[in-house]
């Protein structure tokens, strides 16, 4: 089977950890070392590690356990040489998904074709996977080598429950006909609104996927940072011909923006559809 093809529902035993064409080799992992770097000519002794490497292993299974799905292993590229970015970092919005889908979505999820754009770790494909959909995790290519060592990890986990992996690149502003041109059954985005520089290549990219994939349930987590942010996210997809609708709004707490420091009551699901008007406008065209 071409790595790139959506798994079909009769395809529940296929390898539960593939790579698409575009996954980075892993090769090119950076070394994996815990904890943050220490600067030149600065070393930690072997005490100060142990204890690092526990405490991170106890947050590794607080996530877990918060989520719902023990044994899940999620690596975090904490300031590691030649790992950079928001993507290398477990973030509240994808734990808050994540148990959401354990918790509320497991019977649609299983055998199901899910889209996971900008998964950053891992979080909310690979937990998507262990409820035994099949999932396609996407994000840049500096992040794959991190997605990809994440999914090894959990790939006893995901074939335990019928469910399979496959890493792909997928650029926003370039994005890739190969890999959006499939039937899915669900797309998830999570905390991939938190600047107003994606807002753009997002919107015409899920303006692309709802389109294409009128069956596909598309929603989104994010976090309300700040009301700037929350309009410039409306207006945006709204000049695309996009609606977003607060939903699930019981497991997420407040849709309001009221505190940024309590962020786990800051943080919302939206379901994104397109407008029926420009639906109508598009059968028309057809």
């Amino acid at each position: 089977m071409n790595a790139l093809a959506a798994p079909s529902r009769t395809c529940r035993h296929a390898p539960s950890v593939r790579r698409s064409q575009h996954a980075v080799s892993s090769r090119h992992l950076v070394k994996k070392q815990r904890g943050p770097v220490p600067p030149h000519g600065v070393h930690f002794n072997d005490q100060f590690m142990a204890v690092l490497q526990q405490s991170l292993e106890r947050e590794e299974q607080r996530i877990a356990d918060k989520i719902g799905l023990p044994g899940l292993y999620l690596h975090e590229a904490v300031e590691e040489e030649g790992v950079e970015g928001t993507g290398t970092l477990i973030w509240t919005a994808g734990v808050r998904l994540s148990q959401h889908l354990v918790k509320n979505r497991a019977n649609e999820l299983k055998g199901a074709r899910v889209l996971d754009l900008g998964t950053g770790t891992g979080i909310v494909g690979i937990a998507a996977a262990a409820l035994g959909a099949h999932v396609m995790l996407t994000d840049t290519r500096d992040i794959l080598p991190q997605v990809y060592e994440n999914v090894q990890h959990n790939a006893q986990l995901i074939e335990s429950s019928g469910g399979s992996a496959t890493v792909a690149e997928l650029d926003w502003n370039d994005p890739d006909d190969e890999v959006l041109d499939q039937d899915y059954d669900w797309v998830f985005g999570s905390d991939v609104t938190y600047t107003e520089e994606t807002l753009q290549p997002l919107a015409k990219l899920l303006r692309q996927m709802v389109l294409t994939n009128e069956q596909a349930v598309v929603k989104l987590a994010h976090m309300h940072r700040n009301k700037e942010l929350d309009k410039a996210m409306r207006e945006v997809f709204h000049d695309e011909g996009l609606m977003l609708r607060p939903v699930d709004v019981r497991t997420t707490g407040t849709t309001q923006y009221d505190d940024p420091l309590h962020v786990d009551e800051a943080i919302a699901f939206y379901r994104v559809s397109l407008d029926p008007a420009l639906r109508e406008l598009n059968g028309d065209q057809q």
